[in-house]
């Protein structure tokens, strides 16, 4: 039996976070979440380097921009495969190695093709 791809949910607003883990879990994937970037760095230290990461942008205490930096400057991880998913304005403007981008609201069948292809593209 194959073991689930690991995803990393960043998203500080409790119900989203919720909903989307529902989703995720629904779709085959195992989840981790972490209600900012700074938690999520934390996570990401001492989990196994997950498949893919859903990070929302706006965010307190550590935005998804600045986990994006640190991420980026970090040797283990600066190869993860993110996917934003935010309602932060530009989807063209985003920050370097991101491979997918999901507007909010969220269009689940749209989540479902971005995380397909993203996860794919790293098997």
């Amino acid at each position: 039996m194959c073991t689930p791809s690991l995803v990393l949910l960043v998203e500080d607003h409790v119900d989203s976070r919720e909903l989307l883990e529902e989703f995720l879990t629904m779709e085959g994937f195992a989840v981790e979440t972490a209600g900012n970037g700074q938690s999520a760095l934390e996570r990401l230290s001492r989990l196994p380097c997950p498949d893919a990461v859903l990070l929302d942008l706006m965010m307190p205490v550590m935005s998804g921009w600045e986990l994006m930096r640190h991420v980026r400057e970090d040797d283990r991880l600066k190869q993860l495969p993110v996917v934003v998913v935010s309602g932060a304005g530009n989807h063209q403007a985003m920050p370097e190695g991101i491979q997918g981008t999901v507007p909010k609201p969220v269009d689940l069948t749209e989540l479902r093709a971005t995380l397909a292809r993203v996860v794919s593209a790293q098997g």
